[in-house]
């Protein structure tokens, strides 16, 4: 009977419009991951580009002039051009910047420096000349030292830091690292809205059948807990289904990438991303763990309720800890192996998404990955159990929804 049940939920749902879109979705996300890099290249070179930048410069009572410093510093740009005030006031130097249609007029007068401009919100251009005080204010300040450029380069050195765990043979940059935090987050998303989308359908899936009252028709010749099962299983098969398009969207443009086949297409220069098919796997496993713990809770929740409407007050709870669970997540991106997000990688409740996003962004022990997915299974299968109980209680419960209290005695009551 159980084969009946999910063939009927699966293919009542699978060409719904949501469905649909979703599925769509998920694939253009993963195809979006491919294409990040000459994506984020596009953009820096669109959004985050000035243009010429052209600035006229008057200092206000100042002791030493600025100018020679910021001038200098000017002369290493391409893009930006200084000229100064002299001889003029506040209002005459703004006057000429509209005449000339400049980018701004900026005043100095130590400590304080103020740029004049149409375009106050452009953070990118105020970004860019405040680094270009900065840079001018280190050379006067060095120069008062008696540092020479070379001294002031050499003191400003930056470090190119690489990473290398113990037991590893390759080496991480800063690059890699943000290229895994991007990959982690999407792949993160995707599993925290698969499980409010896929909860929700459940439960409301079981709130419509009680409701109709088809239930207590179907409780005739069906046990409750095939029925749960049917519903549980086939809208997992419905998540199933969609994973695998999406695992080989992703298994197609990753073997895409690495032959550079797509990077010709757009030009030779264009690097490709891939993704690995370890983190495909391993969203895979906690995508299904996850949804069958949660999907039997929501089915629990849908069972006590006697109306559709009601179904979003009571799943309510249930979605916190969802929520939850990714906010821990995106806590544990700033360390993978912190006491927290190792104790958040154990917890049911929130080990699907946080230990999927440490095995992403770092190398957790073995043991700790064998113990959540154990943990996780053994929470499916109680979870499974426990909500089945109430599952058979409430299917047949109609009128006012019963409380946590009532529930655990007429449980107790039951056995």
């Amino acid at each position: 009977m159980i084969p009946i049940l999910v063939k009927r939920d699966f293919m009542s749902r699978v060409k719904s419009t949501a469905y649909i879109i979703t599925t769509v979705l998920g694939v253009l996300v993963f195809i979006g991951l491919t294409f990040a890099p000459p994506l984020i290249q596009y953009l820096e070179n669109t959004l985050f580009t000035t243009g010429n930048l052209e600035l006229l410069v008057l200092e206000q009572q100042a002791e030493q002039s600025f100018f020679p410093y910021l001038e200098k510093v000017s002369a290493e740009e391409e893009d930006l051009y200084l000229q100064a005030a002299s001889g003029k006031d506040e209002r005459e130097a703004l006057r000429y910047v509209l005449d000339k249609g400049l980018t701004g007029l900026l005043l100095v007068d130590p400590p304080l420096y103020t740029l004049v401009t149409d375009d106050g919100s452009n953070m990118v251009i105020n970004s860019k000349i405040e680094n270009l005080l900065n840079r001018a204010l280190t050379r006067a300040n060095a120069e008062k030292l008696g540092l020479s450029p070379n001294d002031v380069n050499n003191l400003f050195q930056r470090a190119d830091l690489r990473v290398r765990e113990l037991g590893a043979e390759t080496e991480r940059g800063h690059e890699d690292q943000n290229q895994s935090m991007v990959l982690a987050y999407f792949l993160l998303f995707m599993i925290y809205m698969a499980l409010i989308l896929y909860g929700n359908m459940v439960a409301s899936g079981v709130a419509e059948e009680k409701s109709s009252r088809i239930m207590e028709v179907m409780i005739a010749t069906v046990k409750p807990l095939e029925l749960m099962l049917g519903k549980i299983i086939g809208v997992g098969a419905l998540g199933l289904l969609q994973f695998s398009i999406w695992m080989g969207v992703a298994a197609l443009m990753s073997a895409l990438g690495k032959t550079g086949i797509l990077g010709g297409m757009l030009g030779g220069s264009v690097s490709l991303g891939s993704i690995p098919l370890q983190s495909v796997l391993w969203f895979g496993l906690f995508f299904l763990l996850g949804f069958f713990f949660y999907a039997s809770i929501f089915a629990a929740a849908g069972a006590v309720v006697s109306r559709v409407e009601e179904v979003s007050q009571v799943v309510t709870i249930i979605m916190m800890f969802i929520i939850a669970g990714f906010f821990a997540a995106y806590i544990s991106f700033l360390n993978p192996n912190s006491a927290f997000a190792v104790a958040s990688s154990l917890i049911p409740f929130t080990a699907p998404m946080v230990m999927f996003a440490r095995i992403v962004l770092s190398n957790p022990p073995a043991t700790q990955i064998i113990a959540s997915v154990l943990i996780l299974t053994a929470s499916v299968l109680a979870g499974a159990w426990i909500s089945s109980k109430i599952y058979h209680l409430g299917v047949l419960l109609y009128g006012k929804r019963p409380s946590l209290l009532q529930i655990a005695r007429l449980l107790r009551e039951q056995n």
